[in-house]
């Protein structure tokens, strides 16, 4: 018994070790391709900068999930994104990239744009928004009106 249990905390050990060296094998452009691939991770992110461009553009009337609700989904986020083998840092650099940044800015206006809203139109913006709330979309539930 004692055998096993010693033979698993070594699987489990060289597990870690195989997934960080793994980690420090990729580069910045494979961990970003990854990471763009998985849509867990990145529709997870683009709801996210949806969301963001709502409350940023209607600060008056729509509120954004609360603190709590921001950490644990981004924590959430995180997870799945280190379970595929990236580091902290490697995940870092590619949320904090000014390229990715565009890159999912102009796909959320994309996006705004193929359901009828400007995005740059601050009450069309917010139209959109309380009409998510009253639908209860998923964009919706992340979202409060004053």
């Amino acid at each position: 018994m004692m055998a096993r249990a010693t033979l698993l905390a070594g699987l489990a050990v060289a597990a870690s070790l195989a997934t960080g060296s793994a980690a420090q094998s990729m580069t910045q452009a494979e961990v970003n391709d990854l990471l763009r691939a998985t849509p867990e991770v990145y529709n997870g992110l683009f709801t996210a900068a949806i969301i963001k461009h709502i409350a940023d553009s209607c600060p008056d009337s729509i509120d954004p999930p609360g603190k709590l609700a921001r950490v644990a989904y981004f924590f959430g986020l995180y997870n799945k994104a280190r379970a595929l083998g990236p580091d902290r840092g490697q995940i870092e650099a590619f949320v904090e990239d000014e390229a990715e940044q565009e890159r999912m800015r102009q796909l959320v206006f994309t996006y705004l744009r193929a359901a009828d809203v400007d995005p740059m139109n601050e009450q069309a913006v917010c139209a959109y928004a309380s009409d998510q709330i009253a639908e209860g979309s998923a964009i919706g539930k992340r979202l409060r009106e004053k």
